[in-house]
């Protein structure tokens, strides 16, 4: 009945669901993932933290987070100050965050933090403890916040800018984190994309993805089979070997996903639409935006992968290609000749994109070519700004 009466009200109001922001959508401020690195710990090492904070409503400038972390409980009782409601909505509730209580560390500053597991973090249980090798959590707070702040910042500057966001005149979001500690042997390591799939086709490496104002894409990504880890999870009925999950969340500027979650390898896939005629969904000025996927296994690992994305302007110049001539040396530049150079978007060679530059007249398109990319005879590919895809030859290199 809600989702009926919704409907009628959009209807009434002459909108349609794909007019109104979506949870993918990256529109403000946001913490799309915090990651550790490694994302186990044993006690007495030390990880280290970062997150991927957004915010396009201040293109250009730089956020800041405040990284709190808080000693472990042994136990496993969640009993943490970290771990209070009131510090989740409210982080002041600490203190002064430039001198924290105790059980509580000021632990970084900017996009990276370091936490380390307190070596005797198991002292108080016996040796043959299973919450040994169950373990617990290290719980942090971190306070990302739409300001640029400089690591060397006095503390009266850092203070003023505290009262700023406990008033709300700075706008901040406030993520908890928990880092696993154990001395479990089987230790989980973070999931991470190997390839990108358009279209079930794999999509070069450090090429952006080319698409057509309201055009619709089927889009997948893969890890190695090593991501997929075997582990053995404690049950009612005793323990049970298992093999790791791995989902997959989808984020863009600007666009719709028609499914932003995924299973990686369990078969459903999502179909990206382009901006491109909706009021509320407008091809960006610029004609360039991101696509994030953020990996999270069923152990707490988690990493992110972001991927460029091109909106194709058919009113642009249709390049001619003429030649391409490869480095004479290691060292030199691979160029690709013709005239409208200036519409090339991407050169790929041995599925790899190459940064690469036009020259005034729009004659001539040189890059270096990476050490990644491997000797021998290899096909030039041409992407263009209109969405083309140009078959340049073949070059052998050194």
């Amino acid at each position: 009945m809600r989702r009926l009466l919704l409907v009628l009200v959009m209807t009434l109001l002459g909108c349609t669901p794909e007019d109104f922001p979506v949870e993918s959508n990256v529109d403000r401020l946001r913490v799309l993932g915090i990651t550790s690195n490694p994302a186990d710990l044993h006690p007495g090492e030390t990880a280290q933290l970062s997150a991927l904070v957004l915010d396009p409503t201040r293109p250009g400038k730089a956020t800041t987070t405040f990284w709190i972390g808080c000693d472990p409980d042994p136990f496993n009782l969640n009993r943490s100050v970290c771990a209070d409601p009131a510090v989740i909505t409210d982080p002041s509730k600490l203190g002064d965050m430039t001198a924290p209580p105790p059980g509580v560390k000021f632990i970084g500053l900017g996009a990276q933090a370091f936490y380390t597991a307190p070596r005797g973090i198991f002292d108080v249980l016996a040796s043959d403890d299973p919450r040994r090798v169950l373990g617990t959590v290290g719980q942090v707070v971190a306070v990302s916040i739409a300001e640029e702040v400089s690591p060397t910042a006095p503390m009266e500057e850092l203070r003023a800018l505290f009262a700023k966001v406990q008033s709300g005149e700075v706008r901040s979001l406030v993520s908890l984190f928990r880092v696993h500690l154990s001395e479990d042997p089987e230790r989980n390591h973070n999931p991470v994309v190997t390839t990108l799939f358009v279209d079930e086709q794999p999509w070069p490496a450090g090429a952006r993805v080319m698409m057509k104002p309201d055009q619709q894409v089927k889009l997948d990504v893969d890890a190695s089979d090593a991501a997929f880890e075997a582990f053995t999870a404690s049950t009612p009925a005793g323990p049970e070997a298992r093999t790791e999950r791995i989902l997959v969340a989808w984020y863009s500027m600007g666009g719709r996903f028609s499914e932003e979650r995924t299973a990686m390898r369990e078969g459903v896939k999502t179909v990206y639409t382009a901006p491109g005629t909706k009021r509320f969904d407008p091809v960006p000025e610029r004609r360039t935006s991101t696509l994030w996927t953020v990996l999270r296994d069923t152990r707490g690992g988690l990493s992110w992968s972001e991927f460029p994305l091109f909106f194709c302007d058919d009113a642009l110049p249709a390049p001619q290609l003429s030649a391409v001539r490869p480095p004479a040396q290691p060292g030199d530049e691979l160029v690709v000749e013709g005239v409208e150079l200036g519409s090339v978007l991407d050169v790929i060679v041995d599925g790899q994109a190459l940064r690469g530059r036009t020259n005034s007249s729009g004659t001539t398109w040189s890059a270096p070519v990476p050490s990644t990319v491997t000797a021998g005879s290899h096909a030039v590919v041409v992407h263009t700004r209109r969405c083309e895809r140009l078959e340049a030859g073949t070059v052998t290199l050194p």
